[in-house]
């Protein structure tokens, strides 16, 4: 098996675990990675689409172009979403100002992982 469809699966399931994790347990996550303690029934119903189904769409978007419409729109998607994240995220650390360790991780884990993306999708045949 090609390192950029092990590369894709492997995202695909990180953002389908993750997702996962925060559909079924929305309060523990957000105190997991950003100490955020949701008190509100809207707030968690809230985490659970967003940080939940978003991310489970993203990992079944990733799977289905990669099987309909070819790798290359597979690692596309990727990294777009991940730099998107990474952009945004950088952007929290200057309006917000510090974050925890995760973020920092997390903007890592964006960065590598959205050039590894596009490098792939490069080398991918159209």
């Amino acid at each position: 098996m090609k390192l950029s469809l092990i590369f894709s699966y492997l995202t695909a399931a990180v953002f389908g675990l993750y997702g996962l994790a925060y559909a079924i347990q929305p309060y523990e996550m957000a105190l997991l990675t950003t100490g955020l303690k949701p008190d509100t029934t809207s707030g968690l119903i809230d985490l659970r689409a967003t940080y939940g189904g978003m991310m489970i769409a993203v990992a079944a978007l990733i799977i289905a172009l990669e099987k309909s419409a070819g790798l290359r729109y597979s690692l596309m998607t990727i990294w777009l979403v991940l730099f998107s994240m990474a952009i945004t995220r950088l952007l929290g650390f200057f309006i917000d100002g510090p974050a925890n360790s995760l973020m920092y991780i997390y903007f890592l884990a964006e960065i590598i992982g959205g050039g590894l993306a596009l490098s792939l999708q490069r080398r991918e045949t159209p």
